[in-house]
């Protein structure tokens, strides 16, 4: 790939100028070479030896830095088809789906526990399920029920290790299979609010 090959559609400002700065250099550099070389051609016979090789030094330095500014250009022509690429596939990548908040305050181990409450419960078959998923967690010391009326149950939930509300709804759709979310999830008022979705996972 030379620097002439480059897809132009899209070349930043920055990258244009880039390119075509190193372009008139390397020509620049490639027509200054020319020159040096014809008037030491024509000078060879009256130009002291020790001239001679320094403008053969000299040619030879010019040569290397326009073989550089070549590839030069040539990089910034794969860089700019590079980062065309990735804002291709930026573009075609899906946007993320919309999470639930995540609730990070912890539940303190032991007290008098916490209330937890759980709406739009199925039926008293799938409260028990979640009671005793909740006792069988290694971080729950006890998990009573005290209320169940109207598709909403209580339960007094005793922790041995402090747990996030999220972990807690997270350990037991993952034991029940049941899809669980946190409403509300208050660690300094002992309050954690559940809920049911609709059908299993």
């Amino acid at each position: 790939m030379t620097a002439g090959t480059l897809d132009e559609s899209n070349e930043t400002p920055l990258d244009r100028a880039t390119r075509i700065i190193a372009g008139s250099l390397a020509q620049g550099l490639m027509e200054a070479e020319v020159i040096i070389a014809a008037d030491r051609d024509a000078r060879a016979q009256a130009v002291a030896p020790e001239l001679l090789e320094a403008l053969e030094r000299f040619g030879g330095v010019l040569t290397r830095l326009v073989e550089h500014t070549e590839r030069l250009a040539e990089r910034m022509a794969e860089l700019t088809e590079a980062v065309g690429a990735i804002a291709d596939s930026r573009a075609a990548t899906p946007a993320a789906k919309p999470r639930l908040p995540e609730f990070a305050s912890a539940f303190r181990a032991g007290g008098e526990g916490i209330d937890v409450t759980i709406s739009s419960v199925p039926g008293f078959q799938e409260l028990m399920e979640l009671q005793r998923a909740l006792v069988r967690l290694p971080h729950v010391q006890s998990a009573a029920v005290h209320r169940f009326q109207d598709d909403e149950a209580g339960i007094q939930l005793v922790l041995s290790q402090a747990a996030t509300g999220a972990s807690i709804a997270d350990a037991v759709a993952e034991a029940t299979g049941y899809r669980i979310v946190v409403e509300e999830s208050r660690a300094e008022a002992l309050q954690l609010r559940l809920r049911f979705l609709d059908g299993k996972a």
